[in-house]
């Protein structure tokens, strides 16, 4: 009686070895994991700040100038003359909305009957 309870707790005690092994073999590759990433993080985050600092440079108004004095010579600058003001614009008349707007005209798109 005594060997067989000796050996249930001894193989009981190796089953619990080995589930222990395993759970500790996948905490392991997760730290892997977990490591792995966070250097992605730090790489991505020193990518976007040097793409920010590009872009802070490359950004600055008086290059924007140069270059559009460079490639667009025939632009000129906006000034007061070339804006225009409403009588400029050019007239449209709009549909007369009150047409629209009568009862009877809505009741027959529906198809209704109007009563008053």
């Amino acid at each position: 009686m005594k060997s067989i309870m000796m050996s249930i707790w001894l193989l009981g005690a190796a089953i619990t070895g080995i589930g222990l092994y395993g759970i500790a073999y996948e905490v392991e590759q997760m730290e892997k994991e977990l490591a792995a990433l966070e250097r992605e993080i730090i790489e991505e985050r020193e990518t976007i700040h040097v793409l920010e600092a590009e872009w802070t440079y490359l950004a600055r108004p008086e290059r924007i100038e140069d270059l559009s004095r460079q490639f667009l010579p025939r632009m000129q600058g906006l000034t007061a003359e070339r804006i225009g003001g409403y009588d400029d614009l050019p007239f449209r008349p709009l549909p007369d909305i009150l047409d629209v707007l009568q009862p009877e005209k809505l009741a027959a798109t529906a198809n209704l009957q109007v009563t008053q």
